[in-house]
């Protein structure tokens, strides 16, 4: 396999996959809604298609000679459950215009809440979606790889300062093992590069199991673009002004979500077969 279309490239988590795809040679291709951003971040590293996935000939033209698709798709705080929905009919479309092209493997960003099955905050309408898309692309007859991910570092930098604080909503009742989505970003590339015809579904998931307490602790001491103090807010609060805001809304389900997941460690296999991850959080803030 030499060429890879990724859907979502210019995103949090998609930057560093791409970018890790094209150190290891892979020929990108990416289908962008805003040319001009992807170009700043990709400078003549990839071939850039600007479309949407609710065009099913921008779609084509994305996937046009590609032999592999990388899929970081998201349903974005200010969507609306019956909106369009770039995991629902944007990968319906995908997948049918995939089948078409031959397509010969499938990767996609789910979430670490996933792998339980019974994890009973699963049944709100966006984590819906996700188990959804997981089986639409289990049914396409297309070899898959399933990522199911931890939380990544970037969510401390990117989401969750405000000001000159970094904020924990509510009680993370449990660790987490942190992964910088570099470190994921290697381990996508590894995958493409070894798997042939086979399924395979990885647990993601970094070296350090921590509190979210004692991240946010590493991240302020080592962090040097700013000076951070840490802060607390309940999530009863962000509640209920979500009633008022959808944004926040949304926001609140997501928190809701992680801080009442029991994460266990089960990366055990996804190092054997893709490779350790090596960032630190306190590497990572200092990056």
């Amino acid at each position: 396999m030499k060429k890879i279309t990724v859907i979502g490239a210019t995103g949090m988590l998609g930057i560093p996959v791409t970018k890790e795809l094209i150190k290891v040679g892979f020929e990108i291709t990416a289908l962008v809604r805003d040319k001009n951003k992807a170009q700043t971040i990709f400078p003549n590293e990839i071939n850039i298609v600007e479309g949407d996935l609710k065009d099913k000939s921008s779609v084509l033209k994305a996937l046009q000679g590609t032999e592999g698709l990388y899929l970081n798709l998201s349903i974005k705080p200010t969507e609306k459950k019956t909106d369009f929905h770039s995991e629902a009919e944007g990968l319906d479309n995908l997948l049918t215009v995939a089948k078409q092209m031959g397509i010969k493997r499938i990767g996609y960003l789910a979430a670490i809440t996933l792998v339980s099955k019974d994890y009973y905050k699963n049944d709100w309408w966006v984590m819906d979606i996700k188990r959804k898309a997981i089986e639409k692309i289990k049914n396409s007859g297309i070899p898959y790889t399933i990522f199911y991910p931890t939380n990544f570092m970037e969510n401390l930098n990117h989401n969750l300062i405000q000001g000159d604080k970094i904020n924990i909503v509510g009680k993370p009742l449990y660790k987490n093992w942190w992964i910088a989505g570099e470190d994921y970003g290697r381990q996508v590339a590894k995958s493409f590069q070894i798997l042939q015809n086979e399924n395979r579904e990885y647990v993601v998931q970094g070296t350090e199991g921590l509190m979210m307490e004692d991240v946010v602790d590493i991240f302020i001491r080592n962090y040097k673009k700013q000076s951070l103090s840490k802060g607390k807010a309940p999530l009863v609060l962000l509640k209920f002004i979500g009633l008022f805001s959808p944004k926040l809304n949304f926001v609140s389900h997501i928190i809701d979500v992680l801080n009442n997941y029991e994460e266990k460690f089960e990366s055990h296999q996804t190092w054997k077969e893709l490779g350790k991850p090596s960032i630190t959080i306190e590497q990572y803030a200092k990056l």
